[in-house]
């Protein structure tokens, strides 16, 4: 009896620790755009949003992944000279790839590594790491999935795309995700968000 009420406390206090007691996203949640911008502009977010979607639940195991890696590697120019392994880590390959694929590369920057890319916004001043912003979906949203502290400017380690906001939640498409591309559901407010790349979407409008 001991045991089983050890195990039960253990339970509850790992659902705490881990943010089981916050309210669940429901099924029917809608992410879309925070704020109101141009038709015109929307139609293009939307654009690389759907290209990333269309890789949706591809991955290492099955070896779907691979054409992600392919359709970077062959864009020229190569970003730092550098040819992506099969076994490198592939999240800011997977954004390259979309932006290739959209024929956008003059507003989203090519990359294999997340740091680097964000310097590459820094370039072209698209580079956003207010913590009062809120994206948009084509946004690209950089991580440092390891920082506790409030004021994230740690190393970034993993990117993804943005799908949409609701309420105080943002939803994102990632590439190597648990070693395949998928959704994240994460707060705004979030300490492991280093920042976002801004495509400037408009100018192709």
């Amino acid at each position: 009896m001991k045991k089983i009420i050890l195990l039960l406390l253990t339970l509850l206090v790992s659902m705490f620790a881990f943010g089981c007691h916050r309210d669940p996203i429901p099924e029917d949640a809608v992410f879309g755009f925070s704020r109101e911008i141009p038709e015109a502009e929307q139609t293009i977010r939307l654009q690389v949003v759907q290209s990333a979607e269309k890789w949706l639940g591809c991955k290492e195991s099955d070896e779907s992944f691979k054409p992600i890696i392919d359709i970077y590697n062959a864009h020229e120019p190569l970003a730092v000279n550098y040819i992506v392994k099969y076994t490198d880590q592939w999240c800011a390959t997977f954004g390259s790839t979309v932006a290739i694929e959209c024929g956008l590369t003059d507003i989203i920057p090519t990359e294999c590594g997340c740091q680097r890319q964000i310097a590459l916004f820094e370039e072209l001043g698209c580079w956003q790491e207010d913590d009062a912003y809120i994206p948009l979906p084509g946004d690209y949203i950089f991580y440092a999935l390891s920082n506790k502290l409030e004021d994230n400017t740690a190393w970034s380690d993993h990117v993804g795309i943005v799908v949409g906001t609701w309420n105080e939640y943002i939803k994102v498409i990632e590439g190597n995700n648990v070693a395949a591309v998928r959704y994240r559901f994460i707060k705004i407010d979030d300490v492991m968000i280093r920042g976002y790349g801004l495509p400037d979407y408009a100018s192709r409008t």
